[in-house]
C-alpha cells in the first residue's frame, strides 16, 4: 500500500536522524574535551550519561504510545529532542557549568530517545498490514545504521570546517524539518480519513 510505504520512509529518516543526533557527542567528543578542558574521566561521564536515561524510558515509551499513540509520543520526543540537540552549543555560551550541562544534556537526551523504537512499534503495529510489519520494522531500523553513517561522514567534515557547534545544528534541524515534514503529512492523513 502507498500509504505504508510512505510511513516505511518516513520513519526510516526518523530512525537515521535519531542516531544523527545520538552521535553528535561522541563525534565532536575530542573537540569538546579540548575546548571545555575535560580529562578523560569527564568525557566519559558526558558520553555515558546518554544511556542512563535511555534505559530509563523504554518500557514508560511503550505504555504511553499503546494509550495515545505511536506517532504523537514519536513526534512529540524528535520535536524535543531536536530543539535540545540544536540549543545545546547555544545554551553551553550561557552556562559555566560545561560538564554539568553536557552531562544533564545527554542524560536527558537518552530519556527523550528512549522512548523512540518502543513507539515505533505501537505506530507499526496500527499502521501497518501483520504481513508486512517484519520487513517495515527491519527497513526502518537500518536507519540507525544510516544514520551513524550519516553523521559520521557529514559531522566530521562539519567539524572540522566549521567546529562542533556545526554538527549539533546540522543534526537538530533536520530533525526539526523532519518533525515538520512528518506532521504535514500526518495532519493531511487525517484529513483524509475523516
Amino acid at each position: 500500500r502507498p500509504e505504508s510505504r510512505v510511513w516505511t520512509v518516513m520513519l526510516l529518516l526518523g530512525t537515521c536522524l535519531l542516531y544523527c543526533a545520538r552521535v553528535t557527542v561522541p563525534i565532536c567528543a575530542v573537540a569538546l574535551s579540548t575546548h571545555f578542558d575535560w580529562d578523560k574521566k569527564q568525557s566519559g561521564i558526558v558520553l555515558s550519561s546518554f544511556f542512563w536515561g535511555y534505559c530509563l524510558t523504554q518500557i514508560i515509551g511503550g505504555h504511553i504510545s499503546d494509550q495515545i499513540g505511536g506517532e504523537k509520543v514519536l513526534l512529540l520526543s524528535a520535536s524535543a529532542w531536536g530543539f535540545l540537540t540544536v540549543l545545546t552549543p547555544l545554551l553551553t555560551h550561557v552556562t559555566s557549568a560545561h560538564l554539568v550541562f553536557m552531562t544533564s544534556s545527554r542524560f536527558l537526551m537518552g530519556l527523550l530517545q528512549g522512548v523512540y523504537f518502543p513507539s515505533l512499534a505501537s505506530l507499526l503495529s496500527q499502521k501497518v498490514r501483520e504481513s508486512e510489519r517484519a520487513f517495515t520494522y527491519s527497513t526502518v531500523g537500518t536507519g540507525s545504521q544510516f544514520g551513524t553513517l550519516v553523521i559520521g561522514g557529514a559531522g566530521s567534515l562539519l567539524l572540522d570546517w566549521y567546529g562542533w557547534e556545526s554538527v549539533f545544528y546540522f543534526s537538530g534541524l533536520l530533525t526539526l524539518l523532519w518533525v515538520y515534514c512528518t506532521c504535514k503529512y500526518l495532519l493531511s492523513e487525517n484529513g483524509k480519513s475523516s
